[in-house]
């Protein structure tokens, strides 16, 4: 009886939540797309070429829809994307947007989940590891490399890894894509910032979970230390851990842009950067809305983690946050 009541508060909770993504969604879809016309240049000038005539330019803009008036443009392309499922034409490429996404999504999907697990396995180590050893040099030293990292910008990083591991050691491809063996090193460009978050979250929480009277009563016990630091203590002080690591997915996405330039990675960054550009309005404001999207759905997972990860999180309160 207890086990069905709580599926359905898990079930009404995840409803809720949907419902409000929905509005975030679409705020971001606006966002975008009024950004990219802020400046008021004409993205047919940028596309043609200077040497465009008046009558091509013309044409440019009343195949693609940019002649109508702005508001009538975002009503054209929300509705091919609600009612048919397409998110529009690239103006620089001239085929479905749907189309140029589909083999490059999945190559940055794979170079942020690699980054996502080298975060996660390295920021939870280190920060437990400097937990357990306060204020000694494991201490120090897990927090000084959080810092390096975190305060080490990315494109610089990558350069340097780059010129050791790659051009003088030989350990890693130089750029390109043709396996997954391709994304380690970036991977680890965009996951060492990351963790360094993680690492000092971790360790905090840690800190203060270790002093609660009910991992001290678990240590009286006779708990081996491993189950009370694994069991009792890791898991309550995950809960911000996986707050944070949802809010930085878009920051991730934001440094595979970076690091997929750097790495010559033919996918989603590269794309979207090459779009801006060249003004590819469409372009942009879809792959926006697809970053918004996979954003809000971490947000979504990390909610209903919340509920599992912490067995004295009640369903019913969260829906009230």
């Amino acid at each position: 009886m207890l086990e069905r009541y709580i599926k359905s508060k898990r079930k009404r909770f995840i409803i809720k939540r949907v419902i409000k993504s929905i509005p975030v969604i679409l705020i971001a879809t606006l966002v975008a797309f009024s950004l990219m016309r802020i400046g008021g240049r004409d993205p047919a000038r940028v596309i043609l070429g200077h040497t465009a005539t008046e009558e091509m330019l013309h044409e440019f803009n009343v195949e693609h829809g940019l002649d109508k008036p702005y508001h009538r443009q975002y009503i054209d392309w929300m509705h091919g994307l609600i009612f048919h499922g397409e998110l529009g034409t690239s103006l620089r490429w001239g085929r479905p947007v749907t189309e140029l996404i589909r083999p490059r999504l999945p190559l940055t999907i794979q170079l942020m989940g690699l980054s996502l697990v080298i975060s996660v396995v390295m920021g939870i180590g280190m920060g437990v590891l400097g937990a357990l050893n306060p204020n000694t040099w494991i201490d120090y030293l897990t927090s000084t490399q959080a810092l390096f990292w975190w305060s080490a910008p990315p494109f610089w990083v990558a350069t340097i890894f780059l010129l050791i591991f790659a051009f003088e050691l030989g350990l890693f491809p130089t750029g390109g894509y043709r396996n997954i063996y391709y994304l380690v090193l970036p991977a680890f460009v965009i996951g060492l910032r990351l963790q360094a978050v993680i690492s000092r979250l971790t360790r905090s929480s840690m800190l203060s979970v270790l002093n609660k009277e009910y991992i001290k009563t678990a240590q009286t016990k006779g708990l081996k230390k491993h189950v009370v630091v694994i069991k009792h203590a890791l898991r309550n002080a995950l809960i911000p851990v996986v707050t944070i690591i949802a809010m930085y997915l878009p920051w991730m996405f934001g440094g595979a842009m970076i690091t997929e330039q750097i790495f010559n990675i033919p996918g989603m960054g590269r794309f979207i950067y090459n779009a801006a550009m060249s003004l590819d309005f469409i372009a942009v404001q879809s792959s926006v809305l697809i970053i918004t999207i996979i954003a809000v759905t971490a947000n979504l997972f990390a909610d209903i983690a919340y509920t599992f990860v912490d067995p004295r999180i009640e369903l019913g309160q969260s829906e009230g946050v």
